[in-house]
């Protein structure tokens, strides 16, 4: 971890208590603390990633500029998790966002949103969104052999589902055009490129097709799971977590420019329940 210096200096310049930021960063803590216990409940295997990970080990918790909360699961894990979730009680607090709760949501992975708050993510694949509160995303893993296979899916995912939404406004066409784009990508595009980089993935692992990050995962670095703390609870993290973030990161205790920081959301309000 960085010094207990550095990390209040950062705290104070990008998070400091009571800022919108870190309401944000709180109210996505609590969503992550159900997301634990249902998990826990039913079995479901799942580890922080991504900048979460990294806010973990590096800073003890959220890097204070970051914005939003990122899970893996296997996909096995995840189609009960979404099944879990179907059923599950939220509480009238949240609602777990993919194709089938938002038909206007084409993302391969889901998105645990909280409904007493409203963000406006950087891009524009939000704008049709039924749901635009804080959220996790949870990022579906599978094998993966191929770099070249997985940038084809994004690029698929790309130009046949997100280029077009800022465009087709709501109405028939836009209607009839999801209807039959949708299943074309994820029912026919996205299992013969699945097959074809699962042939010789060794382990290899990469987020699911569409999902526009692309550096790869080892299993053996992954399991067997282990806790780490993140602010001040513990949860489960790639067993041989080093060797996870120096494969996505490099050296990921240097912090980056801090003049060159890019958001994921702006315009966030958080409501009380």
């Amino acid at each position: 971890m960085i010094t207990d210096t550095l990390q209040y200096e950062l705290r104070e310049r990008y998070n400091p208590n009571g800022s919108t930021l870190r309401r944000q960063q709180l109210r996505m803590f609590e969503m992550l603390q159900y997301i634990d216990t249902v998990c826990k409940n039913h079995g479901i295997r799942y580890w922080l990633c991504s900048g979460t990970l990294l806010g973990a080990v590096r800073h003890g918790g959220f890097i204070p500029w970051d914005d939003d909360v990122d899970i893996e699961m296997l996909r096995e894990d995840y189609r009960k998790f979404v099944k879990v979730m179907a059923t599950e009680a939220l509480c009238g607090k949240y609602v777990l966002q993919n194709h089938d709760t938002d038909s206007n949501y084409f993302a391969p992975y889901g998105k645990l949103r909280d409904l007493h708050s409203y963000i406006k993510e950087e891009n524009t694949n939000d704008l049709y969104y039924k749901y635009k509160g804080c959220y996790i995303d949870v990022f579906v893993l599978e094998p993966s052999s191929s770099f070249f296979l997985s940038r084809l899916g994004s690029a698929v995912l790309g130009v046949l589902l997100y280029r077009t939404n800022p465009v087709l406004k709501y109405g028939l066409l836009r209607r009839i055009y999801y209807a039959c784009a949708y299943p074309l990508v994820y029912n026919i595009i996205f299992p013969i490129l699945r097959l074809l980089s699962k042939y010789g993935a060794k382990g290899r692992m990469r987020l699911a097709l569409g999902s526009f990050f692309f550096k790869s995962r080892d299993k053996k670095d992954i399991f067997p799971l282990q806790a780490q703390k993140f602010e001040g609870s513990l949860f489960p993290v790639p067993g041989k977590y080093d060797n996870y973030l120096r494969k996505i990161y490099g050296d990921y205790m240097k912090l980056p420019d801090l003049d060159k920081l890019i958001k994921h959301t702006n315009n966030t309000e958080i409501y009380e329940y």
